[in-house]
């Protein structure tokens, strides 16, 4: 086959029409898709970033709830001692509630299993013991009473004077 004759304006021609048509099938088939690719990942990306900003704050809501009701968040593993402070200082939180008076409270050294045995002795007026009681089975940690001695001044409006052995699982 004989070679084609161009002249230099029909090869400049030629030369910018192969151009313009290599660009337009690398444009139309190669970079459209990925521009519209990366279009739909940045909107993915900036709706879980909304969604992100929406958990922290609800995250700090909750902690801020948290800190106002008093109670502390869920540590995964403490020590004997730790679980024996933290349970003191749920049955404080219970007995202020409450309204009740703390006389003492002391741990009892006898081995229970899992469980904190503790002595807890406390006054205060009956609906103020309710409350207590009340309280405590609200809080997180479970806490039994093992024993349970009220003497009564009598009267009206008697003051209790509450004596309890207590076992708590937490």
């Amino acid at each position: 086959m004989a070679a084609l004759k161009l002249s230099e304006r029909e090869r400049n021609l030629l030369i910018m029409t192969i151009g313009f048509v290599v660009f337009y099938v690398f444009y139309q088939f190669l970079l459209t898709p990925k521009w519209d690719e990366i279009t739909m990942l940045k909107e993915k990306a900036r709706s879980q970033r909304l969604d992100l900003k929406i958990a922290e704050g609800k995250i700090k809501i909750l902690d801020a709830v948290e800190k106002s009701i008093g109670i502390m968040p869920q540590k995964t593993e403490l020590t004997r001692e730790d679980r024996a402070l933290e349970v003191l200082k749920m049955l404080s939180q219970a007995t202020a509630h409450s309204g009740l008076n703390i006389n003492f409270v002391k741990p009892r050294l006898e081995e229970s299993g899992e469980g904190l045995q503790f002595t807890l002795s406390c006054s205060g007026k009956y609906k103020n013991f309710y409350n207590f009681l009340y309280v405590l089975y609200q809080l997180r940690a479970l806490i039994l009473i093992d024993t349970l001695d009220i003497t009564s001044t009598g009267g009206a409006s008697p003051d209790l004077d509450v004596k309890m052995n207590l076992t708590a699982y937490y």
